[in-house]
């Protein structure tokens, strides 16, 4: 024989209610935290280099080869350069990853990084600039934000002409 009466429907009690409320406030509380924690954390990028070099007289122009260190330079890092001794430190070209050149002065560049530069890959940056001129330009390279360099990185160079000798660091 079946039994053909209806059902009462399931009805939460209350108490099992304001446990499964109370177990679900730390969940939650946890859940909306850990995106805030995780924010918080600056990636290192490991130790980069920006070295002024010469390039060679008739043949590559002076600049800046950036290298990245352990982990790769991320989109959005900027390399300012100024120059000093000379009216217009002229066009910048960029070889090894991709790069936009703005021209902030006759004497100011400032390159950003519009894809991440590999690790321990480098980055050309060469002006038009003969070597048979007296100028200096420095580089400074500035992390977007959520970025920090190693302890020994290198984020300044600089070039020097003097007509006769050209030095970088």
């Amino acid at each position: 024989m079946t039994d053909s009466s209806p059902k009462a429907p399931k009805t939460i009690d209350r108490r099992n209610l304001v446990k499964g409320a109370a177990w679900s406030v730390p969940v939650i509380a946890l859940a909306t935290a850990a995106p805030f924690a995780s924010s918080s954390q600056l990636v290192n990028v490991g130790n980069f280099r920006v070295v002024g070099d010469c390039g060679v007289l008739a043949l590559i122009g002076p600049g800046f080869v950036v290298t990245a260190g352990a982990q790769p330079l991320p989109i959005g890092t900027q390399i300012d350069i100024v120059g000093s001794g000379i009216a217009n430190i002229g066009v910048f070209s960029v070889t090894g990853a991709t790069a936009n050149v703005n021209v902030l002065s006759g004497n100011t560049r400032r390159i950003t990084l519009t894809s991440a530069l590999p690790a321990n890959a480098a980055l050309e940056l060469r002006t038009t600039l003969s070597i048979s001129v007296a100028f200096t330009l420095n580089a400074t390279a500035t992390l977007p934000t959520g970025f920090t360099a190693g302890s020994t990185a290198k984020p300044s160079g600089a070039v020097s002409s003097t007509l006769v000798l050209c030095s970088g660091t």
